[in-house]
């Protein structure tokens, strides 16, 4: 995204040069809750891929005896790739809802082009008729000002 928003910026600064330096891109924070689900499901992919490596052996190491584990830690160890693609896939799912797919192009306080509500990305022609449009509204505004003072 930040090399479609690069090229879009030099673009809008050689049609518009008086934007030079004014046009800037910021991130859009996912859902907290998202952000959060992801972190543990990172953590428990982590901590699920060292129990199928080394096993009774980390249970020891907490001073846990391996015979007395709960039966669904016995049926884990037993099923070692399933817990690891489990784990893998659930850590995948959560981390691809950090992604927003945002895009907003936002001109004067006006949003000349959103990624979230049309579905894809815009081309450079609409951006800059959105942003010539915006301008003519800001121009005609500005004379109406001055007009009437």
């Amino acid at each position: 995204m930040k090399k479609n928003y690069m090229e879009l910026s030099r673009y809008i600064n050689s049609y518009f040069p008086d934007t030079v330096g004014k046009v800037s891109g910021s991130v859009d924070r996912p859902p907290e809750m998202w952000i959060i689900i992801s972190q543990v499901t990172s953590l428990l992919q982590i901590c699920g891929m060292a129990f199928v490596v080394f096993g009774d052996s980390l249970l020891e190491t907490f001073g846990l005896n391996p015979a007395n584990t709960p039966k669904w830690l016995n049926s884990a160890k037993e099923n070692k790739m399933g817990v690891f693609f489990a784990l893998f896939f659930l850590n995948n799912y959560a981390n691809s809802h950090l992604a927003t797919g945002a895009f907003e192009v936002v001109y004067n306080g006006r949003t000349v082009f959103s990624k979230l509500e049309m579905g894809r990305m815009p081309n450079v022609d609409e951006v800059l008729k959105g942003m010539e449009a915006v301008r003519r509204e800001y121009a005609q505004a500005q004379a109406t000002v001055n007009v009437a003072a």
